[in-house]
């Protein structure tokens, strides 16, 4: 079995879980959205407060639900590339 499946079967590959922790940029922009979104629940009651936790946790969840399909259609155009590749070749030695 090769060393991506072996990974794969043990958990030690996941992908959803690789986020850009040595990307500058990606740091500096995620600081300053969540000061963004403090800044603006600052001036917010607790109902709306509330409201809006309720929206961003929404928009999350979708934001996952997106990565996961992008990431599946991505694998599975992938591996269709590449049994493209290998039928062609194989074809083209028969």
């Amino acid at each position: 079995m090769g060393k991506l499946l072996e990974q794969l079967y043990a958990g030690e590959l996941q992908p959803c879980d690789r986020v850009s922790h040595d990307n500058e940029a990606y740091r500096a922009l995620c600081r300053e959205s969540l000061e963004e979104i403090e800044r603006f629940c600052d001036k917010l009651d607790e109902e709306l407060k509330m409201e809006f936790n309720d929206m961003m946790e929404h928009y999350l969840e979708l934001t996952y639900m997106e990565k996961a399909q992008t990431f599946g259609d991505g694998f599975r155009i992938g591996a269709g590339l590449m049994c493209e590749v290998f039928y062609e070749n194989n074809k083209e030695q028969a």
